[in-house]
C-alpha cells in the first residue's frame, strides 16, 4: 500500500500540472477510494477518488496509472486545488516519466490574479508552459463575463507572458475587436510588449492617438517609448528610461520631440533626474527640467500646475560628508515661462561650493560656520562672484524657562561684470543677534492633554549700506530690529494631535509701525482644517490669507480651499467633491477659480464605475481655451484602455 501511495502522488503531481517537489516516500500522501485494483503494472482506483498531498487536493470518479511506461489518465469530474491554482476538466491524460500531457474540456482559475482560462484542450509541454486552443481569457468570475478574449490558440509560461493568435475581444459575449495577436504579461510584474494604446480627441488639437510599447532591458533597467499623433498637430515621440544601479544610484529621464505642422517649430521637453544619497561617502542628485518653447505645458499639459507654473528650476549637487560637517558643489538654473518673460536676464547659479561645519561644543557654547563661493551669469552677459563666510555661536539654558541666544559674524564679498547697476567690487560684513524665551505648561483634562508654549523674541542685524545685486536669500540679510511674541496651544489624545494654533506678533522697531500678526491653525478632527493668515493692523488689511478644509457629510467628501497675497496680487479658489451615486457608480469634481486673473482657471468632473473584473473613468476637463475627455477602460488583471482628450 506504501508503493501504491508513491506512484499516486507522483501521479497526482503530473496531472495537476506542478513539478514534482521532493520524493514521493518523504511526504505524507492521503488516499481515498471506493474501489482499487492493481494489475500487471496498472492501477485503477474509482468512486470518489480523493488524494491529498502537501497543500494539493485531486478529485475524480477514476484515476489509471501504468507505472511501466508512466502513461496515466483521470477521468470523471477532474478537479484539482491548491494554494494558487484550480484546475476543473472532464479527463486528462499525462505521462509520469517526461512530464507532458493534455487535460481536455478544462477550466484554469490562478488564483493571485484571478485569470480564468477555458479550453477545450490544455497540453503541458514543460513546467509552467502550456499550449491552449480555442481557449477564452478573463478576470470575471459570472458564467457570462463582462468581457473576455477567444482565441484560435495561445501560449501560457506563466510568471511570463499570455501571446494569443486570433484574438476576439467579447462584451458580454458579443464581439467588438478582433486583433491577429494579444500579448500579455500573465503572474510577472514586468514583460516587454506593446501597452494598451489611448486615443481621444481635444477641441483645439483634433483627433487623438498614443501607442506606447514597454521594454524591459534588464533586472534593474526598464524603457518606455510613445509614439504620438495629433490630428492637427503632426507626430509626436518620447522615451522614458528607469535604472536602478548597486553604488551609483536611481534615475528616471524623459525626452519627447514634437514637431508642429503649420508653425513648423521643433518642440521638445527634456526631464529627468539621478538620485544617489548616502550617509558616508560621496553623495549627490540631478534634477533636470527644460522645455524648448515657454508655452509647451500651457499647450500640452493636462496639469494645471504645470500649466500655470512661472519658472522651471533645475538643480544638481554633489557633497561629501565628514565627522563635523561637509563639504559640497550646487548648480541651479532657472527657465522663465511667462509668456513675456526673459529667461535672459535670469542670473543663474553655476556653480556654488561650499563649506558647512555643523555645531560642536566648545565649553558653554556651541559653533557652527558656513562657508560659499558662487558663480552667478546670465544670457546677457551679467557676471556675479560672491564669497561668503557666516560663523554662529549658539548658547541654550534653563528648565522650566528656556533661554536661547545666537551671535553670528557674516562677511560678503562680491565681485559684479557687464552691469552699470552696481559697482565692480564690493563687499559688506554685518552681525546678527537673537535671543528667545520659551516655556511649556502641560496639563491633562482626562484623555485628553492641553500644552500651552508662551515665547517671545528679538532678532537684530544693522543695515550694512551695502548695493548689492540681489541673488539669493543671502542678499536679504540686512537691517533687521524686531520684536515677537507668540502663543502656541497644542490639544493632543491617544488617536494623537487634535489642534494646534498659534499667534505671533511681530514689531518692526525700524519701521515703527503696528505689529504684523500672524494666526497659524490646524484641527485635525472631525474635521480636517489649516488656516495662514497675517493682519497687518497699520494698513487695517490682510497680507495673506491661505486656507483649506475637507470634511464628510455623509458618504460625501468635499475639500475648499484660498490663496490670497496682497503684495503678489493673487486670490484664487480651489474646491472639490467626492460622492458615490449607486454601489459601484461615483462622482467627483475639482475646480480651480482665479478672481484675479482668467475666472475659471480649469474644472474637471469625474465618473467612476468600478465592477469585479474592469473598470471606467471617464473626466471632463474645461480650461480658459479649450475642452478635453479623458476615458479610462480598465480590464483589471490585463491593464487599461485609455480614451483621452488632450
Amino acid at each position: 500500500m506504501k508503493g501504491l501511495r508513491s506512484e499516486v502522488a507522483a501521479l497526482l503531481l503530473l496531472i495537476l500540472l506542478m513539478p514534482l517537489q521532493a520524493r514521493a516516500e518523504e511526504v505524507e500522501t492521503t488516499i481515498e477510494a471506493v474501489h482499487l485494483e492493481y494489475s500487471e503494472g496498472v492501477y485503477r482506483l474509482s468512486g470518489e477518488v480523493r488524494i491529498e498531498r502537501l497543500d494539493a487536493v485531486l478529485e475524480a470518479d477514476r484515476v489509471v496509472y501504468n507505472e511501466v511506461t508512466g502513461e496515466a489518465r483521470a477521468s470523471g469530474r477532474v478537479r484539482y486545488e491548491d494554494g494558487w491554482v484550480l484546475i476543473e476538466a472532464e479527463k486528462a491524460d499525462m505521462n509520469l516519466v517526461t512530464k507532458r500531457g493534455r487535460i481536455h474540456n478544462a477550466h484554469l482559475l490562478f488564483k493571485e490574479d484571478n485569470y480564468h482560462v477555458r479550453a477545450e484542450e490544455i497540453e503541458r509541454r514543460d513546467e509552467g508552459f502550456y499550449v491552449v486552443k480555442e481557449a477564452t481569457f478573463t478576470t470575471c468570475d459570472a458564467p457570462l463575463p463582462e468581457w473576455c478574449f477567444d482565441a484560435e490558440r495561445a501560449d501560457v509560461r506563466l510568471g511570463d507572458r499570455l501571446r494569443a493568435r486570433g484574438v476576439v475581444f467579447r462584451i458580454r459575449g458579443l464581439p467588438v475587436l478582433y486583433s491577429p495577436l494579444l500579448h500579455a504579461p500573465i503572474q510577472t510584474e514586468r514583460k516587454s510588449g506593446l501597452l494598451l494604446p489611448e486615443v481621444g480627441f481635444s477641441s483645439d488639437k483634433g483627433l487623438f492617438w498614443r501607442q506606447p510599447l514597454y521594454l524591459v532591458l534588464s533586472e534593474n533597467r526598464d524603457a518606455t517609448l510613445r509614439l504620438d499623433y495629433y490630428g492637427r498637430k503632426g507626430w509626436a515621440e518620447g522615451v522614458e528610461y528607469r535604472y536602478i544601479e548597486r553604488g551609483i544610484g536611481r534615475g528616471e529621464w524623459w525626452f519627447y520631440h514634437l514637431r508642429e505642422r503649420g508653425s513648423g517649430k521643433d518642440l521638445f521637453e527634456v526631464k529627468g533626474g539621478h538620485y544617489n544619497f548616502r550617509s558616508e561617502g560621496l553623495s549627490g542628485f540631478l534634477d533636470l527640467n527644460y522645455v524648448s518653447d515657454r508655452a509647451f505645458y500651457r499647450e500640452y499639459s493636462r496639469r494645471v500646475e504645470l500649466r500655470t507654473r512661472r519658472f522651471l528650476e533645475s538643480i544638481g549637487e554633489v557633497s561629501y560628508p565628514f565627522g563635523k560637517g561637509r563639504v559640497y558643489i550646487v548648480g541651479r538654473a532657472w527657465q522663465d515661462l511667462a509668456e513675456d518673460g526673459d529667461t535672459g536676464d535670469v542670473l543663474q547659479k553655476v556653480p556654488e561650493a561650499g563649506l558647512s561645519l555643523y555645531p560642536a561644543r566648545s565649553g558653554p557654547l556651541y559653533l557652527a560656520l558656513d562657508a560659499s563661493f558662487a558663480n552667478f551669469y546670465s544670457e546677457n552677459l551679467q557676471r556675479v562672484q560672491r564669497f561668503d563666510i557666516h560663523p554662529r555661536a549658539y548658547h541654550t539654558g534653563g528648565d522650566a524657562i528656556r533661554l536661547s541666544q545666537s551671535l553670528g559674524l557674516r562677511w560678503t564679498l562680491y565681485r559684479v561684470g557687464n552691469s552699470d547697476d552696481f559697482p565692480d567690487a564690493t563687499a559688506r560684513g554685518s552681525i546678527d543677534y537673537s535671543v528667545r524665551l520659551h516655556a511649556r505648561v502641560m496639563k491633562g483634562y482626562g484623555g485628553v492633554t492641553h500644552i500651552v508654549e508662551p515665547e517671545a523674541g528679538y532678532r537684530f542685524i544693522p543695515a550694512t549700506g551695502a548695493d548689492v545685486p540681489l541673488l539669493d536669500s543671502t542678499e536679504l540679510y540686512d537691517r533687521v530690529s524686531e520684536v515677537s511674541v507668540g502663543l502656541r496651544n497644542y490639544l493632543f489624545d491617544g488617536r494623537g494631535r487634535i489642534a494646534s494654533v498659534r499667534l505671533t506678533g511681530v514689531y518692526d522697531l525700524h519701521s515703527g509701525e503696528r505689529p504684523l500678526l500672524r494666526l497659524e491653525a490646524a484641527l485635525s478632527r472631525p474635521l480636517r482644517i489649516s488656516l495662514d493668515a497675517s493682519y497687518d493692523p497699520g494698513s487695517g488689511g490682510f497680507e495673506w490669507i491661505n486656507y483649506s478644509t475637507s470634511f464628510k457629510a455623509g458618504r460625501t467628501s468635499f475639500s475648499v480651499g484660498q490663496r490670497y497675497s496682497r503684495r503678489d496680487e493673487i486670490l484664487f479658489y480651489t474646491g472639490g467633491f467626492s460622492m458615490p451615486l449607486t454601489r459601484r457608480w461615483s462622482l467627483s469634481s475639482t475646480a480651480w477659480y482665479d478672481a484675479r486673473g482668467e475666472g475659471l482657471r480649469d474644472l474637471k468632473v469625474t465618473t467612476v464605475y468600478s465592477a469585479q473584473c474592469w473598470g471606467l473613468r471617464l473626466t471632463y476637463n474645461r480650461r480658459p481655451d479649450d475642452y478635453s475627455i479623458f476615458l479610462v477602460i480598465e480590464l483589471k488583471g490585463l491593464g487599461s484602455m485609455r480614451l483621452v482628450g488632450i
